[in-house]
């Protein structure tokens, strides 16, 4: 019977984090995937379960059959979840209406989400906090030993929960989707609550209903403990709750340190989750051997929860310590895993697992070991074991609550993440240390502590730099592409390297813009992702996604941009003189400083009177206004990232079809790096169920999806219209894209192209999820070139997508010419994807590359290659000087060396210059020179021809050895302009 009742409460925990990871899914697609409205269901899914814990606590103390009461409570449980799928269903029609009142107010939206959440999982959310206390009623009577039972159930069910999480995040949703998902759980709640039902009929507790043991006499006869005074138990009361806003804000603000290393991924998430909760589980059960301390008195038990309150603030300094060094970590770990010759995606997951862990575990630990230690000491002497044990969780929830929320929306806020981080800490300490010294029963001293503690916390939100251990440089800088991490010493050096434009902690997201000294190229970084730059691949995208569907459009006049990222794509499209209003929607407010250093490149668009900012996610924004737009633009990041992959769903596609204005436009990004063929041909099949018409166009590594309610026609007269404005040209020349003919290259297919090319590919739905989980698979693969020669096999002839011509002549040249380069375009294609595959060196390749200069040397997306595979040529060491010196050695004897000038370069305005001895491949002096990239070739010609004749005429001079003209060598490098140390 004991057995199977933990085994009840272990699936009970399983199925609870099922449920609360589907229901935020669920909840999430209505109301957004903001800061705010996900801890807007997580608020409701926590307060249910402390009014459960309140209410079903102190009825478990009356019933005469507590076993069929928790049976009763799971199939309350599943019963309502299934009603949850019923109101899910619903609820977008009465979301919307309401949203649209005041759609721009957080306040407003606030309040109808929670109210919305609040109905849809009040019920079971209530249900499930009357479960602990109801089981605790239970082996209390018929066992004793409150504390001891309530540690063994707290840990059997956080076990489940461990057990819970890995199967959501990589069995159940990736399979099943949400729907299933949530039907398996409900399933196993109305198992669990049939057999405890069943179990009841044959337990002799109702017939033994006077026996029912008192909290009091349960903690005395197994816990060794006696009743404190009401002081020292209501400060241990105060201190769990203040213990469970703790443990939330730590969690909140160490996870997104994490994700800075282990990523932004579904399966990412998971195994932290999954890591904090082994803590607690293991720290529950290490309740038996620590219970042997509370036979020291009166007192002790409230001397150990305070002193383990202390140990959980000492322990979370020690972890905020530690992860000063979190990027040099994840390298360490990442290399150590390295040689195990797991796959990318194991070894990914493994070594986010293993981060996580290292850091979470003893705080984790001590944290579950605190909830049973409080239990013995509040339960101590009082009458009712349910309602002890409700007060307690009530209290615990309640306080988990407010610590999620206050850290999330004014902690960081105000304060940044360390400062938050080292102010829970103090109240961590704080609170220990007050209840520690509550055992002398000295309320005075309890004030000292208090006062002190509150005295220090003010001080360190007042001062910014007290006590600051981070380098904010490393977290700005740091990026978890796996390139960037496979060395240790590479991640020290990007830092010594760097410089950080801007850097944000906001309430969503960590942002930072960064580059190396003294170049031109930054780059724009979300949670140690790198999204952006002014790279011209990254320029190229950013424009086309702009630009293009705004061509397309005959008179575009209000435009909706889902997302600022760098603000080139919002640029873009403020360029064209036909806008009358733009619309932004940003959800990380701290993303438009990111824009404001890109100012160069968009336009600086953040100025522009016609921009309206909307801070909301974009899709839950665009869901709920009434609004129509001629051109809608979207630039999500990658669909592996967390939340990202509902941007690209058919229920997504399908609002934003419902808010273009007749005759619109709207554009998609699709990564073709890091993304399999399958998911490719998915997320355009998507796209098709979306639209009735769609084209695809391809630039450098990426794919931009035009999609339309009316057919889109390639109408050349109009297009030579709209480029003879020199704003519009000149942005789209820059990326070889200026001109009719050039910005046509980059066509690929048309609509029954797009869809003879998705067919096989699945449809991504919010339900189920297809993309999110497949997605993270092809991180770290070189799946470009396989992606590019897969679409571009299916590429279509543009003729059939051209506007009418005015005459039958006219169009029979447009015919001929776009015939001739529908040849080269293949060929082309060809070339491209050997390109991105890293098959340069190959001679297939040297050949198709010459055949298509030879037929088109003037065709765009050509020219384009050639420049990035010139900038990736220069960035190999060449010798671009040589002489030679007749010097003398250490014994006088002449020696004839080669002193050669060697030039690396490191970006697109630094260069490498090296001075080497060639035949004893010895460096004698290194210079970096910075300049404008079109110059610095030579410029660094004639810095090196400079710098080599010094060194003859030194060396004619009689410098004579080695050494003297090193020293020349220095000397003279180290003159000039636009030059780094290194």
């Amino acid at each position: 019977m004991r057995f199977l009742v933990f085994f009840l409460f272990f699936v009970s925990g399983s199925a609870g984090l099922v449920y609360e990871i589907a229901w935020a899914r669920s909840l999430g697609v209505v109301f957004g995937a903001s800061h705010l409205a996900v801890t807007t269901v997580l608020a409701v899914y926590m307060g249910g379960q402390a009014l459960g814990a309140a209410l079903i606590g102190a009825r478990a103390d009356r019933t005469q059959r507590p076993l069929r009461l928790y049976g009763l409570l799971e199939l309350g449980i599943g019963v309502s979840a299934l009603g949850f799928l019923g109101l899910t269903r619903i609820y977008p029609a009465l979301y919307v209406p309401l949203a649209r009142i005041a759609e721009e107010s957080p306040l407003y939206l606030t309040v109808v989400r929670t109210t919305f959440a609040a109905l849809a999982i009040i019920v079971p959310t209530t249900l499930m906090g009357g479960t602990l206390p109801t089981l605790s009623r239970f082996f209390a009577a018929r066992e004793g030993g409150l504390a001891r039972q309530v540690s063994l159930l707290y840990g059997f069910n956080t076990l489940g929960a461990v057990v819970g999480a890995l199967l959501a995040g990589f069995v159940l949703l990736p399979r099943l989707g949400v729907t299933a998902t949530l039907l398996v759980a409900a399933a196993v709640s109305i198992a669990a609550g049939a057999a405890s039902v069943l179990l009841q009929r044959g337990e002799a507790l109702a017939e033994a209903a006077p026996r029912a043991a008192t909290a009091g006499e349960g903690a005395e006869a197994g816990d060794g403990g006696a009743s404190p005074d009401g002081f020292a138990a209501r400060l241990t009361l105060l201190g769990i709750g203040l213990s469970g806003f703790c443990a939330l804000g730590y969690e909140v603000l160490w996870t997104r340190m994490l994700t800075l290393v282990v990523g932004t991924s579904v399966y990412s998430f998971t195994v932290m989750l999954v890591a904090f909760l082994v803590g607690i589980a293991l720290g529950s059960y290490a309740f038996w051997p620590v219970r042997r301390l509370f036979g020291g008195g009166r007192h002790a038990g409230v001397l150990v929860f305070g002193s383990i309150q202390v140990l959980i603030g000492v322990s979370a300094l020690a972890v905020t310590v530690l992860m000063r060094d979190l990027p040099l970590t994840a390298a360490n770990a990442r290399s150590l895993l390295a040689g195990l010759a797991l796959t990318g995606f194991a070894e990914r997951v493994g070594s986010s697992f293993g981060i996580a862990f290292a850091y979470l575990l003893v705080p984790a630990f001590l944290m579950g070991l605190a909830f049973p230690v409080a239990g013995a000491v509040w339960s101590a002497g009082r009458a009712g074991t349910g309602a002890a044990v409700g007060r307690l969780l009530t209290a615990n929830t309640v306080g988990a609550i407010l610590g999620s929320a206050t850290t999330g929306f004014a902690l960081v806020y105000l304060f940044g993440i360390e400062r938050s981080l080292q102010m829970l800490i103090l109240v961590n300490v704080t609170c220990g240390l007050a209840i520690a010294v509550s055992a002398s029963r000295s309320r005075r001293a309890v004030a000292a502590v208090v006062g002190l503690g509150a005295a220090l916390i003010v001080a360190r939100a007042a001062e910014p730099s007290w006590g600051r251990v981070w380098d904010q440089k490393f977290f700005a800088t740091f990026s978890n592409m796996r390139r960037a991490v496979d060395a240790p010493d590479r991640a020290r050096a990007r830092l010594d390297d760097a410089e950080v434009l801007y850097y944000h902690e906001g309430v969503d997201e960590t942002v930072s813009v960064t580059r190396a000294r003294g170049d031109v190229q930054q780059t724009f970084i979300v949670n140690g992702r790198p999204e952006a730059s002014n790279a011209p691949i990254d320029v190229q995208l950013q424009r086309a996604l702009g630009h293009l569907p705004m061509l397309l459009h005959r008179n575009p006049r209000s435009v909706f941009v889902l997302g600022t990222g760098s603000g080139m794509t919002l640029g873009a499209t403020s360029i064209h003189p036909e806008v009358e209003r733009i619309v932004l929607a940003e959800i990380e407010k701290g993303v438009l400083g990111v824009a404001r250093t890109f100012s160069e490149w968009n336009a600086h668009v953040l100025d522009d009177p016609r921009l309206h900012i909307v801070f909301n996610d974009g899709r839950n924004h665009l869901g709920s206004t009434r609004q129509r737009f001629d051109v809608i633009t979207s630039d999500p990041i990658h669909p592996w990232s967390g939340g990202a992959a509902y941007l690209y769903t058919v229920e997504y596609f399908r609002t934003v079809a419902e808010h273009l204005a007749p005759g619109g436009m709207v554009s998609q990004w699709l990564p073709l790096y890091e993304l399999s063929t399958d998911d490719v041909r998915t997320v355009l099949r998507t796209f098709a169920e979306g639209f009735p018409h769609v084209q695809v166009w391809l630039t450098y590594y990426d794919a931009v999806l035009i999609g339309s309610n009316e057919p889109i026609a390639l109408d050349e007269t109009e297009l030579e219209r709209r480029l003879s404005n020199p704003r519009i040209r000149d942005d789209l020349a820059a990326v070889h894209m200026g001109s009719v003919r050039d910005l046509l290259a980059y066509f690929v297919l048309g609509d029954a192209g797009a869809r003879e090319f998705a067919r096989g590919g699945r449809i991504n739905t919010d339900d189920n999820l297809t993309l999110e989980f497949s997605a993270p698979l092809s991180q770290g693969v070189l799946t470009a070139g396989g992606n590019v020669l897969a679409l571009t096999a299916a590429r279509e002839s543009l003729v059939p997508h051209l506007a009418g011509s005015p005459s039958a002549a006219l169009r029979q040249v447009s015919v001929d010419r776009w015939s001739r380069d529908l040849e080269t375009a293949r060929l082309f294609d060809l070339a491209h994807a050997q390109y991105l595959a890293g098959e340069q060196t190959s001679p297939g390749f040297a050949d198709l590359l010459a055949t298509v200069r030879v037929r088109d040397p003037g065709y765009a997306p050509l020219l384009f290659l050639l420049d990035e595979a010139q900038f990736e040529d220069r960035r190999q060491p060449a010798i671009v000087a040589e002489t030679s010196l007749e010097l003398r050695d250490g014994s006088g004897a002449a020696a004839r060396i080669r002193l050669g000038a060697i030039r690396t370069f490191l970006g697109r305005g630094r260069v490498l210059v090296s001075f080497a001895d060639m035949g004893g491949r010895e460096v004698w002096a290194k210079r970096i020179l910075c300049g404008a990239y079109e110059q610095l070739e030579d410029e660094t010609a004639r810095y090196a021809s400079r710098i080599l004749g010094a060194a003859r005429a030194a060396s004619a001079q009689g410098a004579g050895t080695a050494e003297g003209v090193r020293e020349v060598l220095r000397r003279e490098a180290d003159r000039g302009a636009c030059q780094l140390d290194l």
